[in-house]
């Protein structure tokens, strides 16, 4: 994960491996970074919230989980593929059942993000933005955005 910084799949590896060894510090340290390069994945929050946990961040893991229940969509990348010229970049947005901490539904919103295409040291080299439209709990959107540019190895996005 240091040689690429941007790997999301090193880092999720990464910080699966500190969940298993109950290392709480070095699992949040991972978790927060991948959480900062796919914001809206489900997963990546949780494994924040965990890290949190095990390292004994009762308040911080309780804003994380309040995070995880008001996220209005779930975005699972499900292709990168870079070429000499640029690179294509895909998702699957679900629809949650959004919540605020007191379990309150939370209307389903379209989301705006911007899809980052970096170089192996992580500065940008290109973005595009996408739309992901109002989904209700269980619907699913395909997003899919290509990108011109020489050297793209990683991704992250944002939510606008």
């Amino acid at each position: 994960a240091t040689a690429e910084p941007y790997n999301r799949d090193a880092i999720y590896n990464l910080t699966n491996t500190y969940l298993a060894m109950k290392d709480g510090p070095k699992l949040l340290a991972s978790a927060e970074r991948l959480a900062a390069i796919e914001p809206l994945n489900e997963t990546a929050l949780k494994m924040v919230g965990e890290g949190y946990k095990q390292s004994s961040k009762v308040d911080d893991a309780v804003k994380t989980a309040e995070k995880v229940l008001a996220l209005p969509v779930d975005l699972k990348v499900t292709e990168f593929a870079a070429t000499p010229a640029g690179a294509t970049w895909a998702a699957t947005a679900t629809g949650r059942a959004a919540q605020t901490a007191t379990g309150k539904p939370i209307a389903a919103v379209p989301v705006g993000i911007t899809v980052e295409f970096l170089d192996a040291k992580g500065g940008v080299v290109a973005s595009q933005d996408a739309q992901i439209p109002a989904l209700e709990a269980g619907a699913s959107h395909e997003v899919k955005v290509a990108a011109q540019g020489a050297g793209i190895a990683a991704w992250r996005y944002k939510q606008k």
